[in-house]
């Protein structure tokens, strides 16, 4: 009988009810294949370089192809073989940081002030304009920077493609609903005002006193939890909401209309979270899945919306006490045909890639539990469980004897069994059968599975005998 191997993360607030979790294995399909769904491993990671002190807060890449990093309270350059290059210092030295660029030059706002330097020259300066605001984050539209006012509904734009220039006059309010505005955004051409609890979506008028104007009926009651998981990919629009009735709905947007995409299990899991307005978002893609992920912000684990399958899974790091955290990764961008990202903790840069099976040396634990088993609560004999594995991907060194192990749970996954272990076989072995036998009698089964080793991993299904 094959049972439900694949599939997102779902954990229930009752765990008898669902228990299925995802952990750095997110689901694919392919109809023409010998079994139309598997699960593989999420991206690895190699060391690339490091420097400055602090944490790495945030990441851009430009427009003419330079990649820019803020570490600590340092803005730095990386070019392609990992040299950094320290372009200048910042006041604030933790705290998420938002970047835009003019074409001409990068501007930085590390939610107290703004940054600026030029392309031309590496010129670095913080903007000392007195008209300029204290301001929480930063983006750029058709000539200009903008930002929003720190406690207020109020946004400022600069002088056309001159971040150093702010006039005390050239600001608008978003009126629509006194909330604070705290994310303007850049996306599909307009200009997206998040507030607190709503949205409005402003378009350039070219108008001589102020450019900027509220498209018509474009207000929406729905505002972002965490302003820095506002972006943008492929013409939607993906937040973290809240609004006037609660928070922690993540959205995407059909035209200028926001759709939930998250699950009760994903909003549980954002509800839980200990600094929610602070966690951020990134897209990358990788062979054809676009993946949006959610960190930071006290998550337990980051949370990971697949585009392509509107599916969710987990990226995650197990530490030294045996317990998963949130990825390593806090920011992604693509330059020099890598993904390159920071390090949450340190002041390390690393390259991921689905070509790496560990996380720069520590093991990149991949770990699925199954949907609960049952059959009206009688009590079944559970004689084999074969698992579909890739097998035969040992190393001629390290990860010589790669294993797969097993724990079971005969309570609706709140206790589990030790872990029982089999090989998935040498360099070459691909032959070898995975299958773990006299599992016991229940009424409800579920199985955990889990592979450490450094190889690559391909769970392809799973069926009972």
């Amino acid at each position: 009988m094959k049972i439900g191997l694949v599939g997102a993360t779902y954990e229930q607030r009752s765990l008898p009810f669902d228990a299925q979790r995802s952990i750095n294995l997110y689901p694919v399909f392919d109809k023409q294949g010998k079994e139309v769904s598997a699960m593989y491993s999420t991206a690895g990671l190699q060391y690339f370089t490091s420097g400055g002190s602090g944490e790495v807060r945030g990441a851009f890449v430009a427009g003419n192809g330079r990649a820019f990093f803020v570490i600590g309270s340092e803005l730095f350059e990386v070019d392609s073989v990992g040299v950094l290059t320290s372009r200048g210092t910042l006041l604030q030295s933790i705290g998420n940081i938002s970047i835009a660029e003019n074409g001409l030059e990068i501007a930085v706002c590390d939610g107290v002030n703004v940054y600026t330097m030029l392309y031309s020259d590496n010129t670095f300066a913080r903007v000392l304009d007195a008209d300029l605001p204290t301001s929480g984050t930063i983006t750029f539209l058709d000539g200009y920077f903008v930002v929003n006012e720190v406690n207020s509904g109020k946004f400022y734009i600069s002088a056309l493609y001159d971040g150093q220039s702010w006039s005390a006059l050239d600001f608008a309010t978003a009126e629509s609903s006194p909330d604070d505005l705290v994310r303007p955004f850049s996306a599909i051409g307009q200009l997206w005002l998040f507030g607190k609890n709503t949205l409005e979506i402003w378009s350039n008028t070219r108008n001589s006193s102020f450019p900027f104007q509220r498209i018509s009926g474009a207000q929406i009651s729905t505002g972002i939890l965490a302003p820095h998981t506002a972006t943008e990919h492929n013409g939607s629009m993906l937040w973290v909401g809240r609004d006037l009735k609660g928070s922690g709905i993540v959205y995407r947007t059909s035209g200028l209309s926001p759709q939930r995409i998250s699950t009760d299990a994903i909003e549980k899991m954002i509800q839980s979270a200990t600094d929610k307005e602070n966690m951020i978002g990134y897209v990358y893609q990788q062979e054809g899945h676009d993946f949006y992920v959610i960190t930071g912000g006290g998550l337990k684990t980051s949370l990971v919306y697949d585009m392509s399958t509107n599916l969710w899974h987990e990226k995650a790091f197990l530490n030294d006490a045996g317990e998963f955290e949130q990825h390593l990764g806090s920011c992604c961008i693509y330059a020099f045909d890598k993904h390159i990202v920071g390090d949450r903790r340190n002041n390390k840069l690393y390259i991921m890639s689905l070509d790496y099976n560990d996380d720069a040396g520590s093991p990149l634990v991949r770990e699925r539990i199954y949907t609960n088993i049952s059959d009206e609560d009688q009590r079944i004999r559970y004689n084999s469980l074969v698992i579909g594995v890739e097998t035969g991907v040992g190393e001629q060194t390290g990860s010589t004897n790669p294993q797969i192990s097993l724990q079971l749970s005969k309570d609706g996954a709140r206790t589990w069994s030790n872990w029982y272990t089999v090989n998935i076989g040498k360099a070459g072995q691909f032959q070898t059968k995975v299958t773990f036998r006299r599992l016991g009698i229940a009424e409800i089964m579920t199985f955990k599975i889990r592979i450490t080793d450094n190889v690559k991993v391909a769970l392809t299904g799973s069926y009972l005998l």
